[in-house]
């Protein structure tokens, strides 16, 4: 089961969210009747779609061969060799062979992750979570003595 990263706080607030979503149609109903029942899902629809989108989906995944980084736009999956160093100085950047990609769900030094356990999610800073990610990280291979002749 892989190891996953979380933001808290942006689930917290995706959770208001959806409910406010579900207040609007129940409020947008009651106050217009059914005349509106096409109009008022809209807005709550969308409401629902963003939490899920920008706060509840994002996250990191630690399996046995890869580092998966959902985010917003997109899901890039980094074969552990590929990493080479995980940074909390400005927020959360994983640092691979082709450059370095920064995470969503911690843009700051001070932003309030959680690692996912059995019993529950377990907190963490995003030093703590970078040196679980950084855990995983092979070391580089040394090459000693001089190089082979071909």
């Amino acid at each position: 089961m892989p190891t996953r990263i979380v933001a808290t706080n942006m689930r917290r607030l995706a959770v208001v969210l959806w409910v406010v979503a579900v207040a609007l149609v129940v409020i947008g109903l009651a106050a217009n009747g059914l005349r509106a029942a096409w109009l008022v899902p809209v807005p709550s629809l969308f409401t629902a779609w963003f939490a899920w989108v920008v706060l509840w989906r994002p996250r990191i995944e630690l399996t046995e061969d890869e580092l998966v980084v959902v985010d917003v736009r997109r899901t890039t999956r980094f074969a552990w060799r590929r990493v080479k160093d995980v940074r909390s100085k400005y927020g959360l950047e994983i640092v691979t062979d082709q450059g370095e990609q920064r995470v969503w769900i911690a843009p700051r030094p001070t932003a309030r992750l959680a690692i996912g356990q059995p019993g529950g999610p377990v907190p963490v800073s995003v030093a703590a979570a970078a040196d679980e990610i950084r855990a995983r990280v092979p070391a580089p291979v040394e090459h000693v003595g001089a190089p082979r002749r071909r």
